[in-house]
């Protein structure tokens, strides 16, 4: 299947520029005078205005960059395809081209993803749309729900504008309103699916319903959410507390979902309720739960939780967790660091850790089902854990020097990209025994040495 990466921010007038020459028919390889800005990027779309002749808009999609060489591929306006070097004004000059990002918005790019006519792809592409850090992504919900035929679609972030797994420092997506209660910032209703290096912040929402930011759904085969920051919900969004990664249907026990090193944090509920980073009890199949870092959830009230993962109450799930790390989960009544739902269900784990706020119960050996996991850390405090910061506001849940998490976990493989951590570094390639938790402190930690900043494609 052909792969095609379109961008999503808000700049719609990176660079304006001449074509001074074009080869190739539909894509072209084009030159400039003047070679267009850095700010431009494979994703992009170049626009022309064809007054001369059809009166329209002429839209190209970039879709690679060679030294000096741009190539576009025509995608409407004027009737049919032309080169650039052909788009003339009135009196025969060489038009301008006009680079933008294709989508301002994250919902204008789902609203394309459910167009059984699309203009920048073709019907059974691998699509990946990739945010800018041109500002914050404000969009309140997004629901991915159909995707016509399309093989795949990726949510992704440019590689030059990824976090580097602390709040704010990449492309950010940071609604003002809220979304709806129970319904999500963004909601995964369609197989073959990546959510990956978004980084998604509730800070502004504590007075709003908003209480779920990734929702799977039941048609969510073969999706994988890696490599995220999801953060910040605090309040009293209504009569289910703040969740992190919820999955609203059971699927079939033939499907596979993908959790794989994103960092949660800071879901402090405020008026009685439990708050939670990820549920999972109604899934019926396969669920990979690994290399993940959750802190502070925070339940309050009689008889309400603070939960990190809870799963498998159908008899039919297997669920892996390995490698995580859970820490401050903490409720007016239990404090449950892993919780497995029903003795029926089938897990199968592997050097997790819970710290001494856990219920013994719920911590990372017995996960309320006593699976005693000779594997497991647990009980271990917050000096033990050595997290960088976890001063409120300036959270940074990168591994210190003296971590027990160092060299603790368990080879996990490439599968899914689950190798590569938080700041993409690659543990596979790097050799080392494997952290506990989303960050891979034990490699080179300097520079950009193991850093693997590309987007995953599973073929």
């Amino acid at each position: 299947m052909a792969t095609t990466t379109v961008s999503i921010g808000s700049n719609q007038s990176i660079d304006t520029e001449t074509p001074s020459g074009a080869s190739g028919s539909n894509p072209y390889t084009v030159t400039f005078g003047t070679n267009p800005n850095s700010n431009v990027a494979v994703g992009d779309i170049m626009t022309m205005d064809d007054s001369a002749n059809s009166g329209d808009t002429i839209i190209y999609l970039l879709t690679g960059i060679s030294g000096s060489n741009y190539t576009v591929k025509w995608c409407s306006g004027g009737g049919s395809a032309q080169s650039p070097t052909d788009i003339v004004d009135e009196y025969g000059d060489q038009q301008d081209a006009v680079f933008k990002r294709a989508f301002s918005t994250i919902t204008l790019f789902e609203a394309m993803i459910d167009d059984s006519s699309p203009s920048y792809w073709g019907s059974s592409d691998d699509v990946v749309g990739e945010l800018h850090a041109d500002s914050n992504f404000t969009d309140n919900t997004v629901n991915f729900n159909q995707k016509q035929s399309l093989s795949s679609v990726t949510l992704s972030v440019y590689s030059d504008d990824r976090h580097d797994g602390t709040a704010e420092s990449g492309a950010l997506w940071k609604p003002t309103s809220g979304s709806g209660h129970n319904v999500g910032i963004l909601v995964m209703n369609v197989d073959n699916m990546t959510a990956e290096w978004l980084d998604i912040s509730a800070d502004s929402l504590d007075s709003t319903n908003t209480n779920k930011f990734i929702v799977l759904g039941a048609n969510c085969n073969n999706n994988i959410i890696r490599n995220n920051l999801l953060h910040d919900k605090g309040g009293n969004p209504g009569n289910t507390g703040p969740q992190g990664i919820y999955n609203s249907g059971a699927g079939a026990s033939s499907d596979s979902i993908y959790i794989l090193n994103n960092i949660i944090y800071n879901l402090v509920e405020t008026n009685s309720d439990t708050a939670a980073a990820m549920l999972f009890t109604v899934w019926a199949g396969n669920a990979y739960v690994y290399n993940n870092t959750i802190y502070n959830i925070q339940g309050h009230g009689g008889s309400k939780h603070g939960i990190g993962i809870r799963f498998g109450n159908v008899t039919s799930s297997n669920t892996r967790l390995k490698n995580n790390l859970v820490s401050k989960c903490e409720g007016s009544n239990l404090d449950v660091a892993f919780w497995k739902n029903a003795s029926g269900s089938t897990a199968e784990t592997a050097n997790n850790l819970s710290d001494d706020t856990a219920n013994a119960t719920y911590d990372a050996e017995d996960m309320g089902q006593s699976l005693n996991d000779s594997s497991a850390l647990i009980g271990k405090t917050a000096a033990q854990i050595d997290f960088v910061s976890t001063s409120a506001g300036s959270e940074d849940l990168h591994l210190d020097t003296s971590s027990v998490c160092l060299q603790a976990g368990v080879d996990l493989g490439t599968t899914n990209g689950v190798n590569i951590d938080i700041d993409g570094i690659d543990r596979d390639a790097t050799g080392v025994t494997w952290d506990i938790g989303a960050d891979q402190k034990s490699t080179a930690d300097s520079g950009s040495a193991g850093k693997a900043f590309l987007i995953f494609l599973d073929i």
